[in-house]
């Protein structure tokens, strides 16, 4: 075997001699600039017949009543159904379309809408493509970008391929983004002429809407057809039945009204919400019967309150009414004047300043009633220097951008949702009451979220922009890199190393030739065939050189005899020999054959390697200067924001500072005739 010049091993190094890979990768993530406002909506409201504004779906009944055995097991057979549809998969044909997914279901919305666009650019999307344009413009709508959204939606209404389905989502998303721009005839068109073709929890969103936007046009009996379309076992069910109840209250029936309020939530629940509207409801009740001057009823009602509610104050307050007009001032005054223990910037404490020194005056306490008169002015005028303080300073100060740049930083993960963005409080125990209201409601929540997703915003990209010079790092590490190692690749190349193995595989598949010819046997000898081949080879050479008369007959038979023992031995077993060479000329050829491409791809790539990097720099440069306009559109929305945030919180505090000078007006003028009827003036004569 050694004689072949040529061995297995041989070729299995030279299969390992390097070929170099050359791998770069550089991606630019594509930003967009958030526009206008992100809509947040919270269920309370600060007036107790205000019907709950929401954009999320919400259910209804036509008249809600306790839960029958009957529906109950409806319902848990509908939550199994639901386990069981869970369960089934879903096929996704694209990678990078289920790595979107995950991103937007786990609350990254800002990293799936990057997804996106990566994926556009680098054609990953082939069969999920109008799924995931339709899903960037759900993304953009919900970061109030409602001109990308509307953009997005109308080139996808205008494809000839589109199914019914998927055009009826995106008129609903078209609906609900003329909605957020508080364009209503707009969004009623466009939600009501699709409405059937909604799956169910769009469908009870879009009732929501059609049923707000009528009750904004006074169009009561519409909103409560549209309120009763609402599935009963939606999601938000209890809403839907809360605005229904309070329409029917606004019109003084009470019968209709009452089922409504006093069922929406029939059983026990952990939900705040639903106990929230179930509170309001019975501060509603409560308020009518009390307006009706029916007191025991409204006391049923208002009793049923919570302690913990928000409406616990206002329900307190109507239940001391309720014994003060009805002529019982000591009961009246027990509520009161525990309610004046209370938060003295809540509306039903202040009340309860001035209905406290009101009852002592009914039971002609005049001494203690003036004491908390004089109290009651002294605490209003110290509540109206604090309003003007908090205007003067979200006014003239910075209060509002370090309230929002606190709470969409990431510091406090425990009481942040998935978006980053945290619940905390608006300016801090001194003047939070006095913003009750405001939060409460749908134009500042979603004008607030939006401030809120606008700085968020811009801290990416700031992190964007300090990321950048890595990319210029990257490159330039990569260059040398390249530098470094083109050299040894052209020596590689350049050498016939390769040419070589090819003329020593063609030597080995003449020896396996021969060898099928009963020729060169001793390339298959064992070691010690080997040492008697070379002995009676020699011998043969003696024989030549002797001549012919020196030699006998004998010593020539002996000799060829002795070959031919040789010859038999070692063509025992050649066949399986000669296989196991053919066998390894077969993996020597397909090293080689690899080895041939991949000096070819080598080759190639050292081809490219002088222009690999060209336009990558410029890329960087063009991406510094994209975010830097981006940092400027941003600025101008999160200036716009807080100006209308501003605005919407000092005419709040006008409206709470006019109704404490009010009060302090009534105040002062009660002190002044207690003093009148204590002061005897003497007439003239």
């Amino acid at each position: 075997m050694s004689s072949l010049g040529f061995t297995l091993s041989r070729l299995q190094k030279a299969f390992t001699i390097g070929c170099l890979g050359l791998v770069l990768a550089l991606s630019s993530d594509a930003t967009h600039a958030a526009e206008q406002s992100v809509s947040v909506q919270d269920v309370q409201q600060t007036d107790q017949d205000k019907p709950a504004e929401i954009e999320a779906p919400a259910d209804n009944n036509e008249q809600t009543v306790a839960l029958s055995e009957e529906e109950i097991e409806e319902a848990k057979e509908r939550a199994e159904q639901a386990k069981e549809d869970l369960k089934k998969p879903v096929k996704l044909e694209d990678l990078a379309y289920g790595g979107i997914l995950f991103d937007y279901y786990r609350g990254e919305t800002i990293d799936a809408l990057n997804g996106i666009l990566v994926a556009q650019k680098r054609d990953l999307l082939p069969n999920h493509s109008q799924s995931a344009r339709l899903l960037s413009g759900v993304i953009y709508l919900d970061l109030g970008m409602l001109s990308h959204a509307q953009e997005i939606f109308n080139d996808l209404l205008t494809e000839e391929e589109l199914q019914s389905g998927l055009l009826s989502r995106i008129e609903f998303y078209l609906g609900k983004l003329h909605y957020r721009q508080s364009d209503f005839a707009k969004a009623e068109f466009r939600l009501s002429r699709i409405l059937n073709a909604l799956d169910s929890d769009l469908k009870d969103d879009a009732l929501i809407m059609l049923s707000n936007i009528a009750i904004y046009a006074d169009k009561k009996e519409q909103a409560r057809a549209w309120l009763q379309q609402i599935s009963t076992d939606s999601k938000l069910s209890a809403i839907s039945q809360y605005n229904l109840g309070i329409l029917w209250l606004r019109e003084q029936k009470v019968q209709q009204a009452a089922p409504l309020l006093t069922t929406i939530h029939p059983e026990f629940t952990e939900d705040k919400v639903v106990k929230s509207l179930q509170d309001k409801a019975h501060v509603a009740l409560g308020y009518y019967h009390l307006s009706q001057k029916e007191f025991e009823k409204a006391r049923e009602y208002l009793f049923k309150v919570r302690l913990e509610s928000p409406q616990a104050n206002k329900a307190m307050l109507g239940v001391g009414w309720s014994y003060g007009e009805d002529g019982n001032y000591n009961r009246a005054l027990s509520h009161w004047t525990e309610l004046a223990k209370g938060d003295i910037r809540d509306v039903a404490v202040q009340e309860a300043y001035l209905a406290v020194p009101f009852a002592y005056q009914r039971l002609n306490s005049m001494q203690l009633s003036l004491e908390k008169y004089v109290d009651a002015s002294n605490v209003f005028q110290n509540q109206i220097e604090l309003i003007d303080d908090l205007m003067t300073q979200i006014q003239e100060g910075d209060l509002l951008e370090r309230f929002v740049n606190n709470i969409v930083t990431n510091q406090f993960a425990s009481i942040a949702d998935e978006s980053g963005i945290q619940d905390s409080k608006l300016f801090g125990d001194k003047y939070d009451y006095y913003l009750y209201e405001l939060v409460s409601q749908h134009q500042f929540n979603e004008g607030f979220r939006s401030y809120q997703k606008l700085g968020k915003l811009a801290q990416i990209l700031d992190r964007w922009e300090e990321a950048l010079p890595t990319f210029s790092d990257i490159l330039t590490t990569n260059e040398l890199r390249f530098a470094e190692r083109i050299p040894v690749i052209d020596q590689y190349l350049a050498e016939g190393a390769f040419e070589k193995f090819q003329s020593q595989l063609a030597v080995f598949d003449e020896d396996i030739k021969a060898l099928k010819n009963n020729e060169k046997m001793h390339l298959i000898a064992t070691k010690e065939q080997l040492k008697l081949h070379k002995r009676i080879s020699g011998l043969f050479e003696k024989l030549e050189r002797i001549p012919e008369d020196m030699l006998s007959p004998g010593q020539v038979v002996m000799a060829k005899r002795a070959r031919g023992i040789l010859q038999w031995q070692m063509e025992e077993g050649k066949v399986a020999k000669i296989w196991q060479l053919e066998k390894i000329a077969r993996d020597i050829r397909r090293v080689l054959s690899e080895m041939e491409a991949r000096k070819i791809s080598l080759a190639n790539a050292r081809q490219k390697a002088q222009t690999r990097f060209m336009g990558y720099q410029e890329q960087v440069d063009g991406a510094t200067g994209q975010l830097v306009g981006l940092r400027e559109k941003i600025k101008e929305q999160i200036d716009a924001q807080a100006t209308d945030l501003k605005s919407q919180i000092v005419n709040v505090l006008l409206q709470r500072k006019a109704a404490l000078n009010q009060y302090l007006l009534q105040s002062d003028l009660s002190i002044a005739r207690l003093h009148e009827k204590a002061i005897k003036i003497p007439e003239l004569d």
